[in-house]
């Protein structure tokens, strides 16, 4: 519809170019980029030069917004955070998108901003990248340390949404209320006067206030996780419910715990993973069979998750349930697969073996006091022992040493047999976390054992999965830009996935958020991150 646009640029020899995988190169032989016509293409190093694709990209704003102050929001305001957002002094911009911006970024008109990326630059979520602007009238004489530091802008941020903020007492509260500059202010929005958020210290005391009539809604994760503060507090909530004392939601959320095998172990890793136990996908298959995956999700999410056969919710606009494997609870069929592998438990002591070793793994999770993560892992070391003799010696580890990177991580150095944590899937599908452009390893420019350059050590593919075919499904559908060829690539990329199985899907865990039975308009969105996304529409009766 013309608000996104490929040209054909030259880029000659060591000139600036972005490569397929979205590095910041310089043209070389063997560089991977994608051309004209957005085709992933390897420069031979003989022409001097190749035709690249060039995005530019254009947004145009609403009429009529305005800062809460009365003055216009202009494309300069945007123009200005983008500005920000490009400066090596803003102490906590991220770099990746802005780095691969060519300057400047362009005021059409009041309405209108364009920007233009580096050549090679294929940015498939373009439509997401519009930042939130920052009124130039008022700090535009600011550098980014000032702005940092200046209460007035984090204490007292001018705003152009629903509400503005009044007062902020760090540590106890913030009080807001409506902005009449709101652009939805002729629909009667936002539907309240004010808003008052309270920061309380824990789950029990803000139950307590819900139920006490102290607070409307009570929303939060616990920290550092993706887990809901409620999640303790689930089965209080139902029966709460069930009284009309409070109006818990629960929706499925984007975040899946999963069960990760370790495929291609580091070089240097020992047993039977290291002698390459996951590399044969029936071994993998059998495990799905011998965990009753509903029952774990039935339990422990009380009935209201679902057990995904991909990386994605079923929700997802992109999933396909047609022609994707399923692994249904069958402990006969993961013993037989097994037993095909010469896994048989010939001395009958419960656990299978094979030429005198038995079929013991080494379980990871955590982080440390995890209380979701410790009762999977009960379960899970239950019913692969009883279902189809299965050990698993369990370990929980602190947060640094599971979740590090290479080589010191235990998941991403891949130096673990079974591992279990959670990946977040976006509107993207996260195909590209089993790819070799996101290996783990040390980044020295060497080729480990499984042919794959050295990775780097924040990589993602801690499973070692290697596929061809899947992964150029997956950068297909990643790099597309027309969203039937992105849905299509990505349905083929989950088919494969699921016949290969490089890690089991658990269950989706479900987003919690709790009001009293008088709010209205409060609906959670398993699509977005915050619980306040609609908060123009609550209202108290």
């Amino acid at each position: 519809d013309g608000d996104a646009a490929i040209a054909a640029v030259t880029v000659r020899d060591g000139e600036d170019l972005v490569d397929a995988s979205g590095g910041l190169v310089k043209l070389a032989k063997d560089v991977k980029y994608f051309d004209a016509d957005g085709i992933e293409r390897v420069y031979d190093g003989k022409a001097r030069s190749v035709r690249a694709m060039q995005m530019t990209v254009t947004f145009k704003l609403k009429q009529g917004l305005k800062w809460e102050d009365g003055q216009p929001l202009t494309a300069d305001d945007v123009a200005f955070a983008w500005q920000l957002a490009k400066s090596p002094d803003s102490p906590t911009a991220n770099h990746f998108l802005t780095n691969r911006m060519k300057d400047p970024v362009v005021v059409v008109d009041s309405r209108t901003i364009r920007w233009t990326y580096m050549p090679g630059y294929k940015d498939s979520l373009y439509s997401a990248r519009f930042p939130a602007p920052y009124p130039k009238h008022l700090y535009g004489k600011l550098t980014p340390a000032q702005l940092a530091n200046d209460p007035s802008v984090n204490r007292k941020p001018l705003s152009f949404g629903a509400f503005k903020i009044d007062e902020w007492i760090p540590g106890k509260q913030i009080t807001l209320s409506k902005n009449p500059n709101y652009f939805r202010a002729a629909e009667g929005l936002p539907k309240l006067d004010a808003l008052i958020y309270r920061f309380v210290p824990d789950v029990d005391q803000m139950v307590s206030e819900l139920l006490s009539g102290k607070c409307d809604a009570g929303i939060g994760l616990r920290s550092g996780t993706t887990d809901s503060i409620f999640d303790s507090k689930i089965e209080m909530l139902l029966q709460a419910k069930t009284q009309g004392t409070l109006a818990p939601q629960f929706v499925g959320g984007t975040t899946i715990e999963h069960l990760d095998f370790n495929i291609s172990p580091v070089e240097n890793y020992v047993g039977l993973v290291g002698e390459g136990l996951f590399q044969n996908a029936k071994i993998r298959q059998a495990f799905a069979y011998c965990i009753d995956r509903k029952s774990i999700a039935d339990t422990l999410m009380y009935g209201r998750s679902e057990v995904p056969p991909v990386y994605v919710s079923s929700a997802h606009p992109f999933f396909d349930p047609n022609g994707v494997a399923t692994y249904p609870f069958n402990p006969d069929q993961g013993r037989a697969l097994l037993k095909e592998a010469g896994w048989i438990d010939s001395n009958k002591d419960g656990v299978l073996d094979k030429q005198g070793r038995s079929l013991t793994l080494k379980y990871v999770y955590g982080p440390t006091g995890n209380k979701l993560r410790q009762a999977v892992a009960l379960k899970l070391k239950t019913q692969l022992k009883d279902n189809c003799g299965v050990q698993l010696d369990t370990k929980e580890l602190d947060r640094g040493d599971l979740y590090g990177g290479f080589p010191d991580g235990v998941l991403f150095g891949r130096r673990f047999d079974v591992g279990q944590f959670a990946w977040v899937a976006d509107a993207e599908p996260p195909c590209n976390l089993y790819t070799t452009r996101e290996w783990t390893g040390a980044a020295d420019g060497s080729t480990d054992k499984y042919k794959v350059p050295s990775g780097y050590p924040q990589g993602g593919n801690n499973v070692g999965y290697l596929s061809p075919a899947f992964e150029e499904a997956c950068l297909k559908a990643v790099n597309a830009l027309d969203v039937t060829e992105k849905k299509k690539f990505h349905q083929q990329a989950m088919r494969i996935f699921a016949q290969d199985l490089p890690s089991i899907m658990l269950f989706v865990k479900i987003k919690v958020a709790v009001a009293r039975p008088n709010v209205n308009g409060m609906v959670l969105d398993a699509t977005h991150e915050s619980e306040l996304w609609n908060i123009e529409q609550f209202e108290v009766k």
